[in-house]
């Protein structure tokens, strides 16, 4: 048997911890991560978008030139607004507690002044 392949360590199975990196880059883990949250968010919508054209189809209860023309109310559009936010906050919450993290360690570092 070769010594050659020795040294390599074998591929985990499982995951344990908070900080468990699978890439060496800083921020890849992070945007794999955002990546899965807006891809788990994103089909939530697009299997819900569904159930509501089958239905309207079904019922015959608007037309799709009627859907285009929609126009939100103000307070639509502020309820609107206020979840986007909350959503926003979600994707981006595996990166701000990153940084947060970084940012409470007594050991890092200090970023370099701005010029």
């Amino acid at each position: 048997m070769s010594t050659a392949g020795a040294d390599k360590k074998p591929l985990r199975y499982s995951v344990r911890g908070k900080d468990t990196r699978f890439f060496s880059a800083e921020g890849v883990d992070e945007l794999v991560a955002i990546s899965m949250a807006l891809a788990q968010e994103l089909w939530v919508v697009k299997e819900r978008l569904a159930a509501y054209e089958g239905l309207a189809a079904k019922k015959k209860v608007f037309t799709a030139k009627e859907i285009e023309g929609f126009k939100f109310t103000p307070a639509q559009r502020a309820k609107l607004d206020a979840e986007s936010q909350a959503f926003i906050d979600r994707v981006f919450f595996t990166l701000r507690e990153r940084v947060e993290g970084l940012a409470a360690d007594p050991d890092e570092p200090a970023p370099p002044k701005e010029p």
